[in-house]
């Protein structure tokens, strides 16, 4: 309860973003699905993510970090070079390893856009501005 409050605290909407991708992508897809709250809110989001920015099925990587090990993590540097691909990250808040692991993936140079949804996180690789990490609640 603790870790949401601190979230929640340091966490914003559309209001003070500044950047036209993230924003676009808060206003069009992310709140809208925090307003239907839909029973598979990680699905909604990946789906509607997914088909606002028109990217194909290859283009979308999931990562869940339920099941994530460290061994995992060169394959994840190496689909990190692909900078047309976007990877949605569940269950980053799982345990204290999890998001460690987040921490880590969101902190590389290939991360552009590093979006935290406290359920879940969203990295953009595609070079449009400088790197940035952002952290987004329902308005």
């Amino acid at each position: 309860m603790l870790q949401r409050f601190a979230f929640n605290w340091k966490a914003q909407t559309a209001h003070g973003l500044h950047s036209p991708f993230v924003f676009d992508l808060y206003t069009q897809v992310i709140d809208p699905v925090y307003q239907q709250n839909p029973s598979d809110i990680q699905e909604a989001m990946i789906h509607g993510i997914g088909k606002h920015l028109k990217l194909a099925a290859g283009k979308i990587q999931v990562i869940d970090f339920k099941k994530l090990i460290d061994s995992d993590l060169p394959s994840i540097e190496e689909l990190m070079l692909e900078k047309d691909h976007l990877l949605f990250c569940l269950n980053i808040r799982d345990s204290d390893e999890s998001l460690q692991k987040w921490s880590y993936i969101a902190a590389m140079p290939q991360a552009i856009h590093s979006i935290e949804l406290y359920e879940m996180g969203i990295i953009s690789l595609n070079p449009i501005a400088p790197k940035q990490h952002f952290f987004l609640k329902k308005a």
